[in-house]
């Protein structure tokens, strides 16, 4: 049962991060991204976490969203060179996903909603 469900998330991870984001005719909404994009398959629907990814809330302190949306498109080029989030990723059971294919646009977006959670 762990096998399936292990592999039905991944699963899940892998196309969310090849799905593209339908292109939009005003601003990005940061909220509809993180589901579309299966953010909350890993993060949970608040962004509060589970075994397989961190908590999102309380972030403020740690990034800027220029750093957040520079790692969303590349997580793990950006995690080589973090000492804390090389710590952080020994904790879960999967690593982050890249989303190379989200406009800068959509990461900052996706970065002010992650920042705005308290």
């Amino acid at each position: 049962m762990r096998f399936t469900t292990t592999a039905l998330v991944l699963a899940g991870v892998v196309l969310g991060a090849c799905s593209k984001a339908a292109p939009s005719a005003g601003p990005v909404d940061g909220a509809a991204l993180f589901r579309e994009q299966n953010c909350v398959q890993c993060h949970g629907p608040d962004g509060s976490g589970s075994n397989l990814a961190p908590t999102l809330h309380g972030k403020q302190g740690l990034w800027t969203r220029e750093t957040l949306a520079e790692y969303i498109a590349n997580s793990p080029a950006y995690a080589a060179h973090d000492e804390r989030l090389k710590e952080q990723a020994t904790h879960y059971s999967l690593p982050m996903t890249s989303y190379p294919g989200l406009s800068l646009e959509q990461r900052l977006a996706l970065a002010d909603l992650v920042l705005g959670m308290k």
